[in-house]
């Protein structure tokens, strides 16, 4: 399993690509769909799925064109449970708080999270958006806490990636 990484508009958005082969899972594909096409081409990658972490504008840009042109299977809150793609078996976890249809992806075998804006580098989600909600950001944040292991590697939707061993030591929110 290989991760890859755009930054696109309009918020600077993480796209992140997970390759496995010539397969490849699009998490969040923001805006600039000839970026994410040039990077598909560039590399010879086949999108077989699509993770949405949650449906706001600047994480669903490219979504309806990519669905369509590769008949991409779209995993987002309404697959929670446990699923297999590209080779890959992985989780999907409501981590609510940001909004009410935030999920996190989950792949036990490489302890890799992708979190979309549930938790950033030493912060987390905003929570005063339309559909936040700080006392499901706080349940979200002890299941964290309580359910992964240390090493766990954060990808969120937007800044650097980070540990979960890293923000139990630094984020003042958990």
């Amino acid at each position: 399993m290989i991760i890859e990484k755009l930054i696109l508009k309009p918020l600077d958005n993480n796209t992140y690509f997970i390759i496995n082969g010539n397969e490849t899972i699009i998490v969040d594909p923001a805006e600039e769909t000839t970026k994410i096409e040039d990077f598909l081409n560039n590399n010879k990658l086949v999108p077989k799925s699509i993770f949405i972490t949650h449906y706001h504008f600047d994480h669903i840009g490219s979504l309806n064109y990519l669905k369509e042109k590769y008949k991409a299977k779209i995993y987002d809150y309404k697959s929670i449970g446990i699923f297999k793609e590209i080779g890959l078996k992985f989780k999907v976890i409501p981590t609510k708080g940001h909004t009410m249809d935030s999920v996190s992806f989950y792949f036990e075998k490489t302890n890799d999270l992708f979190a979309g804006d549930f938790i950033f580098y030493e912060s987390i989600g905003r929570m005063d958006l339309e559909g936040g909600s700080e006392e499901e950001m706080n349940y979200s944040l002890k299941l964290l806490k309580t359910s992964f292991k240390k090493e766990t590697k954060i990808y969120p939707g937007h800044g650097k990636s980070t540990t979960l061993e890293h923000e139990l030591l630094y984020n003042p929110y958990i």
